[in-house]
Order: structure tokens, then sequence, then C-alpha cells
């Protein structure tokens, strides 16, 4: 579900064509030439002995000498350090810590229980319990045969929704970006914070899954027929649920405590809500959840939600964490 985070303008996102003022050169030698090759992201054996061959006649004045160095010491400023890493490095940061508090435990057959840290406030119970859906009793239930019926109901929407269903395979960021007319450059610790808790949707909610391992619709109809290809993973929970409702909520903490009101009207509360069940919504019109897992991984994101703010605004005690940097620069991005 989740993808790495990547800054417009980050390292690697060089066009094919040359920058301006390279009068002649052809995209593909500005490949060969630009930050990319540089980074190590494109191998270029023609530009590593050009630099080589560079470098030594500029430092061929210096005869060998180290000349005159920067000698300071000693670990970077958090401020410094986390500023100058890349977003895909800090990402590391953020999941590290907020899988490292948290704890699951699938003991018994039928349950799952997800253990957050002491003092986690707005949560509905800690451990938070996820039951195996009802559709999933045995012996074989009428309320399977309830649930596929729902499904095979939903699909009359397949052709108003086919577009969002197919882009929404992706994670959703252009959703959330219309509903707050989100931009790169003036929203970009607030993407960096949404990758991250797309991230950790995805470790948590495969837990769950893997744990319930339950069928999905068209595994058990051949009447289903999704517009997808069903996912090689477990239908319960719904994990575009999960992670739909995570950042809904979790947006809406961010924007408000940032500008001490939502900067769009009250009406951002009612469409991120609106836009999380949507996409939710859709799954099932796809063919390839029930009802239940869509509800159950709501459920799932709204506690996460709360987890993932707990974490982000707890008093700092010493340095702050990477999950509190990051806090605190997408709040400032609507200050």
């Amino acid at each position: 579900m989740a993808i790495p985070f990547r800054n417009e303008g980050s390292e690697g996102s060089e066009g094919s064509e040359g920058s301006e003022g390279s009068e002649g050169s052809s995209g593909d030698t500005f490949v060969l030439s630009g930050i990319s090759a540089y980074s190590g992201k494109i191998t270029s054996p023609l530009l590593a002995f050009a630099l080589w061959n560079t470098q030594g006649e500029l430092t061929r004045s210096y005869g060998g000498t180290v000349g005159n160095p920067d000698t300071t010491v000693g670990r970077l400023p958090l401020e410094t350090a986390f500023s100058r890493w890349s977003p895909e490095v800090r990402g590391h940061q953020y999941l590290f810590e907020l899988v490292s508090n948290l704890s699951f435990d699938g003991t018994v057959a039928n349950q799952a229980r997800l253990q957050f840290p002491a003092g986690t406030l707005g949560v509905a119970a800690n451990p938070y319990t996820m039951n195996s859906p009802t559709y999933e009793g045995l012996p074989q239930p009428k309320s399977l045969t309830d649930a596929l019926a729902e499904v095979l109901n939903a699909a009359a929407l397949r052709y108003d929704r086919k577009e969002e269903i197919l882009t929404q395979v992706a994670v959703p960021y252009a959703f959330f970006a219309m509903v707050l007319n989100l931009q790169r450059g003036r929203h970009r610790f607030t993407f960096e914070l949404m990758s991250a808790i797309f991230n950790l949707t995805d470790k948590v909610v495969m837990q769950f899954k893997h744990h319930f391992r339950v069928r999905r619709p068209a595994d058990h109809s051949p009447l289903v027929q999704p517009i997808l290809q069903t996912p090689n993973h477990s239908s319960y929970p719904a994990g575009h649920s999960t992670q739909c409702f995570f950042v809904a909520d979790v947006l809406k903490k961010l924007i408000k405590n940032g500008a001490g009101a939502y900067p769009q009207g009250a009406n951002v509360v009612d469409q991120l809500d609106k836009l999380a069940q949507r996409i939710s919504e859709n799954r099932v019109v796809a063919g390839v959840h029930f009802p239940e897992d869509m509800d159950k991984g709501a459920d799932l994101g709204k506690q996460l939600a709360q987890y993932f703010i707990y974490m982000s605004t707890k008093a700092v005690v010493g340095d702050a964490t990477a999950v509190q940097w990051l806090w605190s620069k997408a709040k400032a991005e609507w200050a």
C-alpha cells in the first residue's frame, strides 16, 4: 500500500532534457553528468573519470597536503542532522520509533491485540482488541451469504467509480491533497508526515491480516469478479480503510494545532471523513473486500491516529524524537 515519499526536486528526479543554458547538449548527456549520476543513482564511469581528472588539476598546487580543513568534531546538532538527512532516511527513523513502541499479541486464534504505550490518550482501550469477522463463523454462516450479497450489490457502482478505484490502488496522496489544497513546496513536511502514517499502517495492518488469514470475497464466489486483481494477502481488516481514517484524523489534529482553527473552515473535518469513507467503500465496490473489513479497518485507523498524535505531541524529554521533530515541522506549515 504505502510507497516511499520523495519531495519534488529530490535527487534522482531529473528529467531527460538538458538544463537551461546547456545549449546543444542532449538529454542523454545530461543524465550521464547530472546529480543522479553523481549520487550513484545512475552508474556513470564517464562522470567518475571526469571528476577524478578535474580534482587532480584543481588540487595540484597543494602538493599532497590536506590544506586548511574544517576541524570541527562532535555530533551534529539534532535540528541540523534531521534537516540534513534525506526524507527516506528520516522515514526509517519515524518507522522504527513508532513500531518499537507497539506490541502485537496473536496468541488467541480468533482475536488479536495491539498494546500501546502506557499513557496513550484517546484510544478506545489499551490493549486494543479485534475479533474475527462475523462472516467467518463456523459452520458455514448465514452472515457470509449476506456479506457476499452486499459485495455483489455494491458492484452496481463500478461504472461510476472505476476511475477512483483504479487510481486508488496507489497511495491516495492526490485525493487528500485535493481536499486540503496541499502543495509540495508549501506542505512538504505534511506530505512527509502522511508518508510516515502510510508506512506505519502497512506494518501494523499486515500483522492483523496475517493473524486472521481471511479469504477474499472472490475466494468464496465466482460471481464477485473483481475489477482489480485480488491482493495477495488477507481481506480482514481493510488496509485502505485503516490508512485513510488514520491519516484523516491525524491531519485534522495537525491543521488545528498549527493554525489554532481550520483555515479553510470547519467543513474540512467533514470532507476528510467523507473522503476516508469513500475510498474505503471503493474497495468493496471493486470486489476485493467485505463491508465488515472496511468497518474494522476504519476503527483500527482511528486508534492508530490517537497513538501517532500521542507520540508526536507528548512532552519532549531531552532531545525531540524523530516523530516530534516531524510534527513540529508539519505543524508550522499550517501556522
